[in-house]
């Protein structure tokens, strides 16, 4: 009888107890492991332990669950063992997608405190009966801690997590902290100064202030990175200077137990500047909207709108429509691909001997009633829905001898007339585009020139290090002085993590040089590094 590597998975909600010596994952995984153990007659053999401490059931988002899905799938573990159905998931519709992989490669599943059978019907409602009592239970345990948590913020409490800039934390309220209330001050009175929150940023971290610094519950300490737009943008933000505490989720403020460190006019000032900045970006973002053709109709599988963004270099635009997972698709390089889609297109059985060759942009946007762009990997799958007595009224005024064919062919349905169309995405700085509807080759974003130079040039610094050159030496053939040889020198121990985005074009599209090199030289370790990277 082959062997049957059984794998252990154990979770706890919250990370209160992972630090004593005998916590609830290592009571879980004994159990489990004497449950193994006693089937030692069915060739049972103890693989592996999977742990996740402090995460919800609720989630598929979990490490070592993750893990443990990926080795049932390269057939590693033949055998899932846990303490209790409801530490592999609190969620039925993610339970029975975990069932589905489980089966598909032949990998069992036991929980040692409940027995029941799956392979009947009665096992399985027993299961799904578990299953529900464990959705409920967690689902009256959020709801009662929701509650909790906004009677609480009414009565002007601190409901916990790290203090804001500004507060030290004693006692469960919030105690002004002198030093860091002259900061948060200096931000508010240089942002009303300057106008604008990202040079409000880089002059902070040019006078060397940074961000909190605390302690975590397990001693690590955090904290003390650059300001970024979003970090000063909160703290402009947060009512909590002026002695009230926010329920986001309600869009409700209330007077705080605590002592605000802002005036109120000043902090009025500030939210009437951010108010015209943000009417400022409105307006800025429906121009670009009414100049692209895609804007209005550019919809995900579900349904929901793609937003637009934009970027500048010297006097050049960029312009991007936002594809959920983060990538950025050209707005010429999609309008023009859904422009020559619908131009090409075959459309003998709706009108024959016509062509839409001579459509241009501004007429196309009053016949397209939606796009739908649904992005799986790197490929794309795009349905056009044009409005159907309207474009067959254009057809009917261009009639050609011999219409071309070889596009798309178009589809006929009651209110509309549908093309479909498929492109990929890859990471290339080229703005050319394929012709042929499934070579189609978009950027996704651009390659940062200036990084990449760098990183050339600091190994270049590096060979002379390891060389036996002299100081001298060095600063001759590299036409730098000390200072800046050393700058670049540093970058050659960036997290490999962050030289592997940058080369593949991940990079954060507005990280210049200079605050590379700052990143490089202030965060030694590359978890730090990795943390500010992600940040941007």
């Amino acid at each position: 009888m082959p062997k049957v590597n059984c794998a252990i998975y154990t979770r706890k909600s919250t990370e209160h107890g992972l630090d004593m010596e005998f916590n609830s994952l290592q009571n879980q995984e004994e159990a489990c492991k004497a449950y193994i153990l006693s089937q030692a007659f069915n060739n049972w053999e103890y693989y592996k332990t999977y742990s996740d401490g402090g995460i919800s059931g609720g989630t598929m988002e979990r490490p070592g669950l993750k893990t443990l899905l990926n080795d049932i799938r390269t057939r590693k573990v033949q055998v899932v063992v846990v303490y209790k159905v409801d530490r592999l998931s609190r969620s039925i519709i993610d339970f029975h997608k975990m069932m589905q992989e489980f089966d598909k490669y032949g990998c069992n599943f036991v929980s040692i405190t409940q027995s029941f059978d799956t392979s009947n019907s009665m096992g399985k409602l027993t299961l799904n009966m578990l299953l529900s009592f464990a959705q409920f239970e967690r689902e009256v345990s959020a709801e009662r801690v929701r509650d909790k948590i906004a009677a609480s913020k009414a009565k002007g409490l601190w409901m916990g997590g790290t203090p804001p800039l500004g507060y030290d934390l004693k006692d469960k309220q919030l105690i002004p902290n002198s030093q860091e209330a002259e900061l948060v001050n200096l931000i508010f009175n240089k942002y009303l100064e300057l106008g604008n929150i990202q040079a409000t940023a880089d002059w902070i971290n040019q006078q060397g202030y940074r961000s909190k610094c605390w302690q975590t519950a397990s001693g690590d300490k955090r904290g003390g990175y650059l300001f970024r737009h979003g970090s000063i943008q909160r703290i402009l933000g947060n009512p909590v200077y002026i002695g009230k505490i926010a329920h986001l989720a309600l869009k409700r403020v209330y007077p705080g137990k605590h002592k605000g460190i802002i005036p109120q006019e000043v902090f009025e000032k500030v939210q009437a500047k951010l108010g015209a900045d943000k009417e400022g970006l409105r307006e800025h973002r429906r121009h670009i909207r009414a100049d692209t053709l895609l804007g209005d109709v550019l919809v995900d599988e579900r349904g929901r709108p793609y937003k637009l963004s934009s970027g500048q270099q010297g006097i050049k635009v960029f312009k991007y429509y936002v594809i959920r997972d983060g990538a950025h698709l050209s707005v010429g390089q999609l309008d023009g691909l859904v422009l020559r889609t619908v131009q090409n297109a075959d459309y003998a059985d709706i009108c024959p001997r016509t062509t839409a060759a001579e459509l241009s942009k501004n007429e196309a946007k009053t016949y397209l009633e939606r796009v739908v762009c649904q992005k799986i990997d790197k490929e794309c799958y795009i349905t056009i829905y044009l409005k159907k007595q309207a474009f067959e009224a254009f057809l009917e005024k261009h009639l050609v001898e011999n219409p071309p064919s070889g596009g798309v062919y178009a589809q006929i349905k009651a209110d509309s007339i549908i093309l479909k169309d498929t492109f990929y995405i890859d990471n290339v700085s080229s703005t050319r585009l394929q012709n042929g509807t499934a070579n189609n080759i978009l950027t996704v974003r651009q390659l940062n020139e200036s990084l990449v130079r760098g990183l050339a040039r600091a190994w270049q610094c590096k060979k002379m290090i390891v060389s036996s050159m002299t100081s001298r030496e060095w600063e001759k053939a590299s036409g730098m002085n000390k200072r800046t040889f050393a700058r670049y020198l540093n970058l050659c121990y960036l997290s490999p993590r962050i030289v592997a985005d940058i080369l593949e074009y991940r990079n954060p599209r507005n990280m210049s040089l200079k605050e590379l090199m700052t990143l490089a030289s202030e965060a030694v370790n590359f978890e730090k590094q990795e943390k500010i990277w992600r940040t941007e």
